[in-house]
C-alpha cells in the first residue's frame, strides 16, 4: 500500500521541533518497500486509514539509531579539492554526498574545516534521540508498479538523479543498478 503521511518530528527531551512535513508536501511511503523509513513509525501507521492521526515516541533504535563516535572521522582535505582548491561547498554544517568504501552513497555532516583535513560526522542528524510524531494520514491507496520497484534500484539510493549513470550501468527511471 501507498501510504502519504504529514508529521511534525519533535526531539523529545526538550519539545523542540526537528523536521515537518506538510500536509500539501507529505513524507510518502510504500509498505515492505521504502526502507528509508524508521521501523518504529511503519509499526505506528501501519492499521490507520486515511484522515487518521497518530502520535507516537520512539527511542533511538527504532528510529534514527543510536550516536556512534567511531561515525565521527578526520578525512585528508584532498578529497574536498578540485583543481587543487578546496570545493566551495565545503563548510562547517554543510551536508555532503559521500561514497563509502563498498560503493554506498552516505551523506555526512562537515564538523571542521581544518588546513590538513576535514572532520565529518557521519551519523544521522537525529541519533541518539527520543523523538516524538505527531501526525495524520493524508492518502491510503493501492501503490502502482513504479511504486513498488524499489527506488534507486538496487541498494544504492540512486545517484543524484542520474549524474553518475554511465551508458550500460543499468539506468532506469533516473537511478543506477549497480553502476553508482
Amino acid at each position: 500500500m501507498f501510504v502519504a503521511y504529514s508529521y511534525k518530528l519533535y526531539n523529545d527531551a526538550d519539545g523542540s521541533l526537528l523536521f515537518e512535513a506538510k500536509p500539501d508536501a507529505p513524507d510518502v511511503m510504500v509498505y515492505g518497500v521504502s526502507q528509508e523509513v524508521v521501523p518504529g513509525l511503519i509499526a505506528a501507521i501501519k492499521d490507520l486509514s486515511e484522515g487518521d492521526r497518530f502520535g507516537v515516541t520512539l527511542p533511538p533504535e527504532t528510529a534514527f539509531g543510536e550516536r556512534f563516535e567511531e561515525n565521527v572521522v578526520s578525512l585528508e582535505r584532498e578529497i574536498f579539492e578540485r583543481d587543487g582548491e578546496l570545493a566551495e561547498e565545503v563548510e562547517t554544517g554543510a551536508e555532503l554526498p559521500m561514497m563509502t568504501a563498498e560503493g554506498y552513497r552516505i551523506l555526512g555532516r562537515v564538523l571542521e574545516v581544518g588546513d590538513k583535513h576535514i572532520r565529518m560526522d557521519f551519523n544521522h542528524p537525529f541519533a541518539g534521540l527520543t523523538v516524538r510524531y505527531d501526525g495524520r494520514i493524508e492518502q491510503v491507496r493501492e501503490a502502482t508498479p513504479d511504486e513498488i520497484k524499489p527506488a534507486g534500484g538496487c541498494g544504492c539510493g540512486g545517484c543524484g538523479g542520474g549524474s553518475h549513470c554511465d551508458e550500460g550501468s543499468g539506468c532506469e527511471s533516473g537511478h543506477c543498478c549497480g553502476g553508482c
